[in-house]
């Protein structure tokens, strides 16, 4: 097989019925270099004419150059929130600059709220007449909080959403939680989930073909040695806390952590694991083709998401579910969360509450029953967690909402 045959779908696309494509789409990102942003934009780019308008944030993959036709927004700082809305409102120079780069849009897409009020705003000003489309990733916590800023900022997201044409989010647990209760949202919604692009490799046979091999999954853990793996965008220090205390227990489990982390410093976080002889960081990998690496060296994948607990992290559906199942891994996941009960219904991995003394009795006998769970999350790794076209119902969507 050649390259681009195993790489990419475009061969299988165009035997597909067409729809309606828009000829150029305008994509809103916070972060050039975060990983679900360069997927959309990929999605996209492969159907038809993009053009990106976004940030630049120093958490990972900071030295990243956009592959799109590109409108740098300028530099966002994590939590700087009055030093952000300064940034905000000085990019909407940068868009006006930007008009002729616009010109011939059909299709707006903007990720999170401040985006959106800027696409909004752009298309007020006349910049393009296209629908909006609003695609969540997540539901940031000040959103859910009580405070004036909280309601005021509720208050606007309700407002601008419904200016837009359809609501996309990467899990169903944010429309049954939040844009239905909370915002009153009953607008059309569509879910597309984070599911691995294999479009987003290099084009190399070689790197290809192990990606789609059977091979790309490890088989069963080493004869002395169990590795449980927590992987990607590490935002989450209570994990790291409950990671350490897990280690100290079981002395014989293996956690080797890969990423960065994005709540502290690189020296700060690695602190939390200082003479904890079986906890390996193995730092930041380029992604994507560091996934493969990575998870060719696990057992069990860590799911859970404490980083907002009791809110809006147990309602995503993170990366790392649809990487580890990609790769045959099975998981654990916290009890009663969207990703626990989506490694329930497939039985591809364990739930246990968000507590590390369940977790470490629990671990104490999970290799006892490890062998079934690992062979049903390689029978289906080829069958739920690939991309195919999905960003197409995104525009289908649209086409339909009239809008």
């Amino acid at each position: 097989m050649t390259g681009p045959e195993v790489c990419t779908h475009k061969d299988m696309m165009a035997d597909q019925e067409q729809g309606w494509i828009p000829r150029k789409v305008a994509y809103f990102g916070f972060d050039a270099a975060d990983a679900s942003v360069r997927r959309r934009m990929r999605q996209i780019g492969e159907l038809t004419d993009l053009v990106g308008l976004t940030f630049r944030r120093t958490r990972y993959n900071s030295a990243y150059i956009p592959e799109w036709e590109n409108v740098d927004l300028g530099l966002l700082r994590d939590g700087h929130y009055a030093e952000r809305m300064r940034v905000m409102l000085g990019s909407f120079g940068k868009i006006m600059a930007a008009r002729d780069r616009l010109r011939g849009t059909e299709l707006v897409i903007a990720r999170n709220l401040d985006l959106l009020a800027l696409a909004l705003l752009a298309r007020a000003r006349g910049l393009f007449d296209a629908p909006i489309v609003y695609d969540v990733f997540d539901v940031r916590g000040i959103l859910l909080k009580n405070s004036p800023q909280a309601r005021a900022f509720r208050m606007a997201e309700r407002a601008l959403i419904r200016r837009c044409a359809l609501l996309v989010v990467t899990s169903p647990g944010f429309v049954r939680h939040y844009f239905g209760p909370m915002l009153g949202y009953a607008g059309p919604s569509l879910l597309v989930e984070n599911k691995v692009d294999l479009d987003l490799l290099p084009d190399d046979p070689a790197v290809c073909a192990a990606w789609r091999s059977p091979d790309r999954a490890r088989l069963a853990p080493d004869r002395d040695s169990f590795v449980l793996g927590w992987v990607g965008a590490l935002r989450c220090a209570r994990s790291a806390e409950m990671l350490a205390e897990i280690a100290r227990a079981l002395p014989w489990l293996t956690v080797q952590i890969s990423g960065k982390a994005t709540y502290c410093s690189t020296e700060a976080f690695t602190r939390t694991f200082e003479s904890i002889p079986n906890i390996a960081y193995t730092g930041e990998y380029w992604f994507p083709t560091g996934l493969y690496d990575v998870y060719r060296t696990i057992d069990l994948n860590w799911d859970f998401d404490l980083s907002k607990h009791g809110a809006s992290g147990g309602w995503l559906l993170p990366n790392r579910l649809y990487e580890g199942g990609y790769f045959g891994v099975p998981h654990l996941a916290e009890t009663g969360s969207e990703t626990g009960d989506y490694v329930e219904r497939l039985g591809i991995g364990w739930t246990v509450p968000a507590d590390a003394s369940a977790i470490i009795r629990f671990l104490g006998g999970v290799r006892d029953h490890y062998a079934s769970v690992k062979q049903r999350a390689l029978s289906v790794m080829d069958d739920h967690f690939q991309y195919a076209g999905d960003v197409r119902r995104i525009f289908d969507s649209v086409a339909q909402s009239g809008r």
